[in-house]
């Protein structure tokens, strides 16, 4: 842990250290006797860093008083060349008090020096340089590699938001003020940029762009610098970036091009074996990366963009989508108008295959309606996949539709049950009775035996079911499912199960939490539903095991436990924070208002989940 002092000692170091070249910037104009003058202040400046490291503080305030009347007599020349030296060497006397009184030591005022400030402050060509023109293309020039593209020393500048907001350290840029910018010093102590430096005409646009308020003149902050460094015109189309929309788009990743790409670019560029050109648009990430053409958009430049020359079949080479019908005047000019917004990306993730990305953008803006006829679909989809296609019964009600070859009149004995519970449900979560507990009906899937029940979880999710479990929940927006096998013997209930169900994908429609709370919330609802179910003791009798396998308290949170172990911790640790209901009810809030999980609940409770985990362990699982 570094100290408030050493923090300080390091900070004095870069002032005083860069001292001394701005003295010697200014030596070729000015006498032989201020020379000296000038070079005695830098070497006592040292000296005063010293002893400022050595936590010798009060002798640091007798140099520097000492330093200080030196430095009046220099200003008091008025000799305009002694005065712009001594302007930014004032700027730092400034702060060196600042850091001085933070230790409590007085010392006398600093006089004003207008003068120098008149003579030393440069006047900014045209009201200061462009961001877009001259600044971003140096910075890409020059610190590209480590501070654009990359994020050494913990500072990354890929777009004028991400300059602005600075490192780790603290902000790097001061608008209006050049020589108390921390980039402005790295450069002028020859620290930066490593391996190369800055000509003086790149150098004094930079100032004069800070001394004029360090300003944007681009169309969006969020803009990856490297799209402006080829400004002129005829260098290379820039690697375009992932960009996050500003809100102000009117044409939409996922609603208006995802599925576009979806329907019309399978099979030779999405989802495809061998893609044309090598150019795989299954997800954006692949857009990106591009093909043997290059890049496939330039951000701003649709013009430019090569989807857009080929979609209106420019440049002599074949219009896409090939050997189908062309895309019409409105969708092309969407892809433009995406285009010249910037090409943000609205979807879940960069990575995630396009056919999905517009089908999850289709099911949040589908209503209660579409979204259930689109579900049904699905379902049977999903039996046919696990189940070899064998034909299921079918019973619906108005919120869920159930599937199953466990017989006509069980599924109806099922899907009866689930409305008389979802009402039961909702209150424990503060949910709307009023409406549908889950936007757009829930399947059902039921099981006549364990097999089947493994098979749907192999063929359809990919995974092994641990085999505590008799029934489990499903939600990704698209899909909305509960999957179980009906007891035939006291071992669990019918209630304890359905409530499970129906509180785990209802709390997983809310803005997607970690799945830890929401299985949590699902068997606190099976518990309180069905409170003699056998499977709600053995919850209960596992925690203490479960809390036992726990090399950390957070285990269960991070997916080091087996599933079930990790399930009933998640139940108990749930069932713990429920006990507050108006810090938990403030989480469910949150979460409706489609706010951020983890935000949610440290201001709930004071502390990461992580952190409430290690509190709740201490008393979890004995005698409980």
């Amino acid at each position: 842990m570094i100290s408030r002092n050493h923090a300080a000692s390091m900070r004095l170091c870069t002032v005083f250290t860069l001292v001394g070249v701005i003295a010697a910037q200014a030596l070729a104009a000015i006498s032989p006797e201020q020379r000296r003058e000038l070079t005695a202040v830098s070497t006592a400046l040292n000296k005063v860093n010293s002893l400022f490291g050595r936590d010798q503080f009060a002798k640091s305030a007798e140099a520097i008083a000492e330093l200080q009347e030196r430095f009046e007599k220099l200003a008091a020349s008025g000799d305009a060349d002694v005065l712009r030296a001594l302007e930014d060497v004032h700027k730092k006397f400034i702060r060196t008090h600042a850091l001085l009184e933070l230790e409590g030591i007085e010392l006398p005022p600093l006089p004003e020096l207008k003068a120098a400030a008149a003579a030393s402050t440069p006047s900014p060509v045209g009201g200061g340089a462009s961001f877009v023109k001259d600044v971003a293309p140096m910075l890409v020039a020059k610190c590209g590699k480590c501070h654009v593209d990359g994020s050494r020393g913990k500072f990354n500048m890929a777009n004028y938001a991400a300059l602005m907001k600075g490192s780790e350290a603290g902000v790097v840029v001061f608008p209006n003020d050049p020589a108390g910018s921390r980039i402005v010093e790295m450069i002028e102590s020859g620290d930066m940029p490593r391996g190369g430096s800055l000509a003086p005409e790149e150098f004094a646009s930079l100032k004069n762009w800070i001394a004029a308020g360090a300003k944007f003149d681009g169309d969006n902050p969020q803009d990856s610098l490297n799209m402006f460094a080829a400004a002129g015109g005829n260098a290379p189309a820039p690697a375009a970036t992932v960009a996050a929309p500003s809100g102000n788009e009117t044409v939409s990743f996922a609603n208006d091009i995802a599925p576009v790409l979806a329907a019309n670019c399978n099979g030779c560029h999405v989802n495809a074996q061998n893609a044309r050109g090598n150019l795989n648009m299954s997800s954006f990430a692949g857009m990106l990366r591009g093909g043997d053409g290059g890049p496939v958009f330039v951000p701003r430049q649709p013009a430019r963009s090569l989807i857009v020359q080929r979609i209106k079949g420019e440049g002599g080479e074949p219009r896409m989508p090939m050997g189908r019908e062309p895309l019409s005047a409105e969708v092309i000019a969407k892809f433009e108008k995406w285009i010249a917004e910037g090409a943000a990306f609205d979807g879940p993730n960069p990575d995630m295959n396009v056919v999905q990305v517009a089908a999850l953008a289709k099911a949040k803006n589908s209503t209660h309606e579409q979204l259930s006829a689109d579900r049904v679909v699905l379902a049977l989809q999903n039996w046919n996949l696990g189940m070899g296609g064998s034909q299921p019964d079918q019973f619906e009600t108005k919120n869920f539709f159930v599937v199953g070859n466990v017989g006509p009149a069980t599924l109806e004995e099922y899907g009866t049950k689930a409305e008389e519970l979802a009402p039961k449900v909702a209150p424990i979560f503060g949910a709307r009775s009023d409406e549908p507990l889950i936007k757009g009906r829930m399947s059902l899937f039921l099981f006549k035996q364990r097999y089947d029940y493994s098979e749907f979880g192999q063929m359809v999710e990919k995974r092994e079911l641990p085999k505590e479990w008799r029934g489990h929940w499903n939600f990704s927006i698209i899909d909305a499912y509960g999957a179980f096998i009906p007891p035939n013997d006291t071992s669990y209930t019918l209630d304890g199960l359905v409530a499970q169900q129906l509180a785990g994908t209802y709390i997983a429609s809310l803005n997607n939490p970690p799945r830890w709370f929401s299985e949590g919330c699902a068997r606190v609802a099976a518990s309180r539903l069905a409170a003699k179910d056998p499977r709600v003791v053995a919850w209960k009798n596992g925690l203490g095991p479960a809390v036992a396998k726990m090399v950390k308290p957070s285990d269960f949170l991070t997916g080091k436990l087996p599933p079930e172990d990790a399930d009933i911790a998640s139940y108990a640790f749930v069932a713990a924070l429920m006990k507050d209901s108006k810090r938990f009810g403030a989480i469910l809030d949150g979460l409706r208002a489609e706010e951020d999980f983890s935000k949610l609940f440290v201001n709930s409770y004071g502390a990461s989940p992580e952190q409430a985990a290690e509190i709740w362990a201490r008393t979890a699982g004995r005698g409980r």
